[in-house]
Formats: structure tokens, C-alpha cells, sequence
């Protein structure tokens, strides 16, 4: 659907990896080659809150907030935006996002000077 809407819309479309770890603590170690493939290529299970390992995007593309960030601010589950830009990082050929710059119209700067009073990074 990502793809799709790239292409109707003329954005780049590009796919967004994560970086796993199993263990905690002193005890966490990330998981390289094949492990992290296989992570990335197991199917979204509910346990893990509905995350993929792979997560594909496109600028200007509709999100939707899936927790109750801040709900005061206006960044609750199930508000719409739109995402406007995403930093990342490139290692081993991919693509590792850092952050992502979303409008949300329900969010509102404290920042009465701000230029876009309704972006947020997350």
C-alpha cells in the first residue's frame, strides 16, 4: 500500500529496518546477519504490540498514532497526520530511521512563534 501511494503521488518509497536486541542490561546484545533477517522477516505477531521489523514509507504518506503519546498535547491513539520527514541513518546497505516529523492537526506547538505549530518529531 506504501509503494502504491508512492507511486500515485510521485515520493520516494523506501523500506525502514530496525535494530533488535535480545537480553537487557549487561546482558543485551543486538542481533547481526542472519538473526536480524530473521527478525525482520517474522510475521507481525500481537505480542510485540503489532511491530514489524520492516517498516515501509513515503513522505506525505497518512500515519496514525497507535498510543497514547501525550494525550493532553493531542498525540492519543488513533490520530491522523501526515508524515512529513524522516531522518535516518544508512548501515550495511540500509535504511534505519532515527526520527520521523509528523503533522498532526490536533497537535498544537507551546511555541506561539512556531512555523508549523501542528509538526511533531517522534
Amino acid at each position: 500500500m506504501t509503494q502504491a501511494f508512492a507511486n500515485a503521488t510521485g515520493q520516494d518509497f523506501a523500506v525502514y529496518y530496525s535494530e533488535d536486541s535480545v537480553g537487557a542490561g549487561k546482558k543485551c546484545t543486538v542481533l547481526r546477519a542472519q538473526n536480524a533477517r530473521d527478525a525482520w522477516n517474522t510475521p507481525i505477531k500481537s505480542l510485540a504490540n503489532d511491530l514489524s521489523g520492516r517498516l515501509p514509507l513515503a513522505i506525505g504518506m497518512p500515519v496514525f498514532v497507535v498510543d497514547n503519546i501525550a494525550v493532553e498535547l493531542g498525540i492519543a491513539n488513533g490520530s491522523g497526520g501526515t508524515l512529513i520527514n524522516i531522518d535516518f541513518e544508512i548501515r550495511n546497505g540500509r535504511r534505519y530511521a532515527i526520527s520521523a516529523e509528523v503533522e498532526l492537526p490536533l497537535y498544537t506547538s507551546s511555541d506561539p512563534n512556531a512555523i508549523f505549530p501542528h509538526r511533531v518529531v517522534l
